[in-house]
């Protein structure tokens, strides 16, 4: 068991490059999403599209770049929203 936002700040603070989960509520992780972007960080959802804390996924990476690399080879799944 984990914690996303902990892993989100570890992409924050350069310990890790990329971090992704789906079925995550907005609770979970919307302090960690402004965490990661004042370090300079990337989050955007499984779309690309800028961050909808409803949508219930996320992706958190150091560069957008490396994001939209991840993106292609994800399946989303689809969960109702928040």
């Amino acid at each position: 068991m984990g914690s996303a936002a902990l892993h989100m700040c570890q992409i924050a603070a350069g310990n890790g490059d990329i971090f992704f989960e789906f079925g995550i509520h907005c609770w979970d992780y919307a302090a960690a999403v402004l965490i990661v972007r004042e370090a300079g960080g990337f989050c955007c959802n499984f779309d690309g599209k800028p961050v909808d804390l409803m949508a219930r996924n996320v992706i958190c990476a150091g560069t957008p770049e490396l994001a939209n690399a991840l993106i292609p080879l994800i399946q989303p799944v689809g969960y109702a929203r928040d």
